[in-house]
């Protein structure tokens, strides 16, 4: 079950991203070569710089934070088993 759920995640990206590196190729030949959103001209290429410089800061960020997050609960975990090892019903057997 795992294993074909496995399989039909890695064909699903696959297809996905085929289709995604495609896309622009199709767009452009419609298009006359323009792209989507027209022809680029100083105003559009300044706009969609500029939310790269601040929007991968922000996903840095918002990545960082969710990093932190997730370590802080593996921190947690660890030092509960840590406290829970040392205590004496934990230890031993019958």
């Amino acid at each position: 079950m795992k294993r074909a759920l496995t399989r039909t995640l890695a064909a699903t990206g696959t297809a996905l991203l085929s289709a995604a590196l495609i896309a622009p190729a199709a767009f452009a030949n419609i298009t006359g070569g323009e792209g989507v959103n027209g022809p680029a001209d100083d105003k559009l290429v300044t706009k969609w710089g500029l939310g790269v410089v601040f929007l991968f800061p922000l996903l840095l960020v918002i990545l960082s934070v969710l990093q932190h997050r997730k370590e802080e609960r593996e921190y947690a975990h660890l030092e509960a088993e840590h406290s829970r090892a040392d205590l004496a019903e934990w230890n031993g057997g019958w």
